[in-house]
């Protein structure tokens, strides 16, 4: 892919990681016609008899009135018991077979929103802010022979972030609150730490640190739902995917990563 070969063609293995780890909703009144008013009649002649069955008019039975548009901000706290990133990699050297590596971990942080309410009962919903994180320790490691050596990447717990950088204005919702939208892009920033072993990649990696920033990703495809749960709308996003495939550096290494990010919100 054009797009992302140029921007990891030229970083280094550890940046491209970084990549991978972000690529990571009036009862009716009766009315009562009155009697006829009497006519004029002769003092001494009797009166006219009265109808006991005489008919009621009623009018229509009145509709109620549809509510009127209504605008709610939310702000949700994302349940990092429910929601999990997955990053799985494989790295294809030229020279050596492909090894592959995965880790799953839980993630944190909030999403702000603003919810519309037409009066006709049709919502929108608009996501204003994702600020996530990382909850948990994310660890890969690539093994080759003990003559090679072993590469091994840690996330700490907390350092890498994403945020929103280009969502929708407006999504409209179904009657069910799902929502999807397929070009959302996002920020990451944070390090990671980046040791090689071994008496070949022990020399060619060694031990450093990576900065793991990335002003844009790739457009995602955000769908989910906006749902009122227990008097509190509930936010989820159960299952946002990213594959790629690029070369990293100029001995032809090509990397794959499939991305899968779970997230569920709950309004504070």
């Amino acid at each position: 892919m054009p797009e992302t070969r140029h921007l990891f063609g030229n970083i280094s293995l550890p940046r491209a990681i970084a990549a991978i780890s972000l690529l990571f909703a009036l009862p009716g009144c009766h009315l009562f016609v009155a009697q006829p008013a009497a006519l004029p009649r002769d003092l001494a002649s009797p009166p006219l008899p009265v109808r006991s069955d005489h008919p009621t008019l009623h009018a229509p039975t009145r509709r109620p009135a549809a509510p009127g548009p209504r605008t709610e901000r939310l702000h949700f706290r994302v349940d990092s018991n429910a929601s999990t990133a997955f990053i799985g990699i494989t790295l294809d050297p030229m020279v050596l077979a492909p090894r592959r590596s995965a880790f799953s971990c839980p993630l944190k942080g909030t999403v702000t929103g603003i919810l519309k309410t037409s009066g006709l009962g049709t919502r929108t919903f608009t996501i204003e802010k994702i600020d996530l994180a990382t909850a948990g320790d994310g660890r890969l490691e690539f093994n080759w022979t003990p003559l090679i050596g072993v590469i091994k990447i840690l996330i700490p717990a907390g350092i890498l972030t994403i945020r929103d950088h280009t969502m929708p204005r407006v999504m409209p919702l179904q009657q069910n609150g799902r929502f999807s939208h397929s070009k959302c892009r996002f920020r990451v920033g944070g390090t990671c730490q980046v040791q090689g072993s071994g008496l070949v990649l022990k020399k060619k990696v060694g031990q450093m640190e990576k900065d793991l920033a990335i002003d844009q990703t790739e457009p995602v495809v955000l769908a989910g739902s906006l749902t009122y749960r227990g008097n509190k709308w509930s936010l989820d996003i159960p299952s946002t995917v990213m594959k790629d495939s690029f070369e990293i550096d100029e001995e032809g290494t090509i990397l794959d990563l499939i991305f899968t990010g779970s997230i569920t919100a709950v309004e504070k």
